[in-house]
């Protein structure tokens, strides 16, 4: 067995690192190769370089931007560059896991591949000098070649690639100088995009292995509801059926076709075991949590600044309200489809639309009772996630299925198992109350939370920091005193993270309630938050920004009205001011602006499309999503009942301005999500006096 390194060097190729651990593979085997180096990049012997990017490429930019920061370190030009993303080992790992989530691909990843580019570089420019017979500092680097002015020599990467990978890795290499670059921070084509365009991208569905056969879930349409009895006759009558296997939560109706899956999985007739949450449904769900918001002797406390009680027992007036949010499901484009086959060396190979590569493979290796280490994950593009395949339990149903047939099998959920399984956003509600002083200032906000943990399994007494109070532990606002608890109401629905997690309906809870409160006031919304933000700077900057951008002190024509809602996400900060109008009882949004402060921008125009992107789901959400829990699951389980935003519906003007700042890179991807559905609902407020409390507005 040779490592790609030993195979590269072997055909004249080059493997480039970053100071990572000798003796991993390009896959984790587990069988540790001394003396070498897991590589991001590959120069090949024709000048390419392909880069095997820790990030999973889910339509969000990632493997672009990644893109852009080895062709500007590494000096070569960028369509010379192909991107595919890792199998699971140590130099992909973060937090000892490899995984797409939390915004990490510039937030975390820039720096590591902007080193390993930089130490390849210095090895390309050491080789060079060695064959020239010059010193290296006489050496320069242009598009993918070491150039020696003084003799006009110019040596291909390609050309060097051999000697090079022989040399060691630098710990600390020179960088080049930022304003050499030619890609970060400009606005230059994703390199992507023709393949996206021309319908090129390869997904897990377009995945085909000989002798493969295909296989159609049948799961529980209640939560956590095990089989009692399958009848696979009528299934097998189906021409094409070959087996029907049973699975956790149901069965696999494999067949050679995928139609004929299909058609067997209708047909299949599954009795399941009654469960304790048989006739749960939304208005129970409500009712326990709003219950919730009374147990003061449960509530965990997750910030306790100044005193709340205090301030509320004198206050001149105390403003209260209560908000709700339901369950969302992630309602990708791409169902859940993957393709397990195992080979000849008895590994198991999984190509899964995953953002988490080593919960992949450990589900894997226990469906199959094998070692960890002989599973692969291979990882094609995605079709949108959200944080859904964070997330590995379908993992298990395609690998059994397989083992049983013995043959590769593309093993898919339908859209209705695809919504019916969640998981879903966690629903949570939130009750409000300003204390106001004798001079109508508001001196003390208190919030309490209540609601399902993030997580089923996270221990009892534990706060659920990243779904119930996430941004809202911390705010930038100042209030003499602050107060946030939580009160865990635990409930039967699969849930999971969720593109922004709590922040997506906490920046609702929170946004509502400061513009109720200013209105209560009598101030004008942003003035009002100019005022809680007076102390900060940079937060004062975002929202000035999206209020110029949005012409907030200009008046507006009849029947219209603006909308702001501001939140911190992910190291980042975001306005949005949404203006509407109402048609003929039909809501117009006319334009939304948006100003982002995300720190240093790689490629400026990726980062815009994620704040449209994130604009849409979020008001999508505003206006009609929700999992609609009836007889202990979900009662809307395709797009004709779990309402996505229409076309007619969305803002016919998107405005963004990214602000240039020095900060650190915070995330792009997520922090425009959560200030646009209270932004939206602000807007509604301000035009017909009625606040919004409870998503959806529908």
């Amino acid at each position: 067995m040779i490592n790609r390194r030993q195979f590269f060097q072997a055909s004249g190729g080059l493997v480039l690192a970053a100071s990572v651990p000798a003796g991993c593979g390009r896959w984790d085997s587990g069988e540790a190769i001394p003396g070498t180096l897991t590589a991001y990049l590959d120069i090949r012997p024709d000048g390419t370089v392909n880069l095997y990017s820790p990030i999973s490429e889910m339509g969000q930019g990632a493997h672009a931007a990644h893109a852009a920061i080895i062709a500007d370190e590494l000096d070569v030009p960028i369509e010379r560059i192909s991107v595919e993303t890792a199998e699971p080992a140590d130099p992909f790992r973060w937090n000892n896991s490899m995984y797409s989530g939390g915004s990490l691909a510039i937030v975390y990843w820039r720096e590591p591949l902007q080193k390993a580019a930089a130490q390849g570089r210095a090895m390309l420019m050491a080789a060079a000098a060695t064959k020239l017979g010059v010193a290296i500092v006489e050496l320069d680097t242009s598009a993918g070649q070491v150039v020696h002015e003084a003799t006009a020599q110019r040596l291909d990467y390609a050309s060097l690639a051999f000697e090079a990978g022989k040399l060691p890795v630098p710990d600390d290499p020179p960088y080049r100088d930022p304003k050499k670059y030619r890609y970060i921070g400009s606005n230059s084509e994703r390199i992507d995009s023709p393949a996206t365009v021309r319908g090129q991208g390869v997904f897990a569905s377009d995945i085909r292995r000989e002798g493969m056969v295909y296989a159609c879930a049948r799961l529980s349409p209640v939560f956590h509801a095990d089989v009692e009895f399958i009848n696979e006759k009528p299934a097998l009558d189906v021409p094409g059926v070959t087996d029907v296997v049973s699975i956790p939560g149901g069965a696999a109706v494999v067949a050679s076709t995928s139609w004929a899956a299909i058609k067997g999985a209708d047909a299949l007739q599954i009795d399941y075991r009654r469960t304790p949450h048989d006739s749960l449904d939304s208005g129970a769900i409500s009712r326990r949590m709003r219950s919730g918001l009374e147990r003061d002797g449960e509530a965990m406390v997750a910030h306790d600044e100044g005193d709340v009680a205090a301030a509320i027992a004198r206050a001149e007036s105390v403003f209260e309200a209560v908000y709700e949010a339901p369950y969302l499901a992630h309602a990708a484009m791409e169902n859940w489809s993957c393709v397990v086959e195992m080979d000849e060396d008895d590994i198991l190979h999984l190509w899964a639309p995953s953002q988490a590569q080593d919960y992949f493979r450990m589900a894997a290796a226990k469906a199959a009772d094998i070692p960890v280490r002989r599973v692969r994950v291979h990882t094609p593009r995605i079709g949108g996630a959200f944080g859904r395949w964070l997330d590995s339990d379908a993992v298990g149903g395609a690998v059994l299925t397989a083992i049983a047939v013995n043959k590769p099998v593309q093993y898919f959920w339908r859209r209705e198992d695809q919504i019916a399984q969640g998981r879903y956003r966690s629903a949570q509600v939130a009750r409000l109350r300003a204390a106001i002083d004798s001079t109508g200032r508001p001196t003390a906000l208190d919030i309490r939370m209540s609601g399902q943990p993030l997580r089923a399994q996270m221990a009892e007494g534990k706060l659920d920091n990243w779904n119930a109070l996430y941004g809202l532990r911390d705010v930038r606002y100042r209030f003499d005193s602050y107060r946030v608890d939580w009160v865990r109401v635990n409930q039967p629905v699969p849930v999971t993270t969720w593109r922004s997690i709590g922040a997506s309906q906490n920046a609702f809870f929170l946004e509502c309630f400061i513009d109720e409160l200013a209105k209560e006031l009598e101030i004008d919304p942003y003035r009002f938050r100019r005022e809680l933000l007076a102390h900060d700077q940079r937060a004062l900057k975002v929202i000035e920004a999206a209020a110029e951008l949005a012409n907030w002190s200009e008046p507006l024509p009849e029947g219209r009205a603006r909308g702001m809602a501001y939140f911190e996400s992910y190291d980042s900060l975001c306005a949005q001011v949404a203006e509407v109008s109402l048609e003929n009882g039909r809501l117009v949004i006319h334009r939304v602006a948006c100003a982002l402060d995300c720190g240093v921008v790689v490629l400026p125009d990726t980062v815009k499309a994620q704040c449209e992107g994130g604009i849409i789901m979020g008001m999508s959400t505003a206006l009609g999503e929700q999992i609609v829990i009836k007889n202990g699951g979900a009662a809307n389980t395709n797009l004709d009942a779990y309402r996505i935003m229409r076309m007619a519906e969305a803002p016919l003007q998107i405005d963004t301005v990214i602000i240039d700042s020095a900060e650190p890179a915070g995330a792009g991807g997520e922090p425009p999500l959560p200030p646009a559905a209270p932004a939206l609902a602000n807007a509604l407020f301000a035009l017909t006096g009625e606040p919004v409390r409870k998503l959806p507005i529908r």
